[in-house]
């Protein structure tokens, strides 16, 4: 999994550097924007689509950088205001290319989409859309799972999935974000590259490693983020495979999180993903990062 996301990372790198004509399929560039947000400029050779552009200009000068000529959409995740916050800036200048969304409360959105949603990220790209319904943090969230000709794969997963960890459930219940988790997302190829909403990694694997302190993939976590690999950029350096063996999130039925979270082996998926939330929440629970 691993090697598949390096894979990825360095094409994100060389994309910009190489002649017009070689820059084909699907590149992915990650905005830092806010304190701890990204936004992300999806690239099919001249043109591109961005992701919650909470700050327009930042984005569009990522997107001048990289040799994106033609802009042709807006993907919001989902409406809080840090994802959704730049929706009316950049309806403002495209005025004419659609702003997807999973509702209404999604500034300036022209086209809603719903669970099983797929379509061409424009018409002619050698990207493909599938968008998958996360309700739990927003009642709007949505993943949106790209494929391209080449077969390779990203999931913009917002605030519901992150690295190592899963977002607060501020709209929903511990049912519906263990149906997003270990249902939906889980239920993706293992290839697929995660990109996710915040750079919050440092603290999902404090909690992680505190609750499965000797779990090899969990060390591996531990390890890229202290040495800060990657610049300290972890979205887009994990696959859901990676998320599915170090996400405590993602380890509900394992025995040994059940133990760490207070309860018994035949605890229910759904009690032990509102414990875990509960423990986070509380941040009493910390290993040293």
């Amino acid at each position: 999994m691993q090697r598949t996301a390096s894979l990825i990372r360095t094409s994100l790198r060389t994309s910009s550097l190489a002649p017009r004509s070689q820059v084909r399929n699907m590149h992915i560039h990650p905005v830092p924007v806010r304190d701890d947000n990204y936004a992300y400029i999806i690239q099919d050779g001249s043109r591109g689509v961005f992701v919650d552009p909470f700050d327009v200009p930042a984005v569009q000068a990522a997107a001048k950088k990289h040799g994106v000529e033609q802009v042709m959409g807006c993907i919001t995740t989902h409406h809080h205001q840090d994802h959704s916050g730049g929706n009316d800036d950049f309806a403002k200048a495209y005025p004419d290319v659609p702003i997807w969304g999973g509702s209404d409360k999604c500034p300036a959105m022209t086209k809603q989409v719903g669970d099983k949603d797929a379509f061409e990220l424009w018409s002619g790209s050698k990207i493909d859309v599938k968008c998958h319904a996360t309700p739990c943090h927003t009642q709007d969230s949505v993943a949106w799972h790209l494929t391209d000709a080449d077969g390779k794969m990203g999931v913009f997963t917002g605030d519901t999935l992150f690295v190592g960890g899963c977002g607060r459930f501020f709209e929903g219940t511990p049912q519906e974000m263990h149906h997003a988790l270990n249902k939906v997302l889980a239920s993706l190829p293992d290839k697929t590259v995660l990109y996710c909403g915040h750079e919050y990694t440092k603290g999902n694997i404090a909690f992680g490693a505190a609750i499965l302190p000797e779990r090899p993939a969990v060390k591996e976590l531990l390890q890229f983020v202290r040495e800060r690999k990657n610049g300290g950029v972890t979205t887009g350096a994990f696959t859901i495979g990676d998320e599915k063996k170090h996400n405590v999130f993602m380890l509900v039925d394992d025995p040994e999180v059940k133990r760490a979270a207070g309860l018994k082996e035949d605890a229910d998926a759904v009690e032990v993903m509102g414990r875990l939330r509960e423990m986070k929440n509380d941040g009493k629970i910390s290993a040293k990062v």
